[in-house]
């Protein structure tokens, strides 16, 4: 299992990036991403925005999409990006 640190240096590169988004099975989040001009800078954004602003009830919703995946960064990246599209 990949440390924090190692999954978010992943986000650096767009083809990890999308990599880990597709696997989360996000079609949203990979064409948010495909659409963007810098797809890492928005990933590091939704990261950064998601810790800072996030209220309890999508810190539960995360924490649940977590458990219930088999590749919990995946499933973490794809709520992050998916919370960030309505906020």
């Amino acid at each position: 299992m990949s440390t924090l640190g190692e999954i978010l240096d992943r986000l650096h590169d767009p083809s990890e990036l999308r990599e880990l988004v597709a696997g989360a099975g996000d079609l949203l989040g990979l064409a948010g991403l495909e659409a963007a001009e810098d797809p890492c800078a928005l990933a590091l954004r939704a990261v950064d925005d998601f810790s800072r602003q996030a209220d309890s009830e999508a810190w539960v919703r995360l924490i649940g999409r977590i458990q219930d995946s088999d590749v919990p960064a995946q499933a973490c990246l794809s709520e992050m990006l998916r919370w960030a599209r309505v906020h």
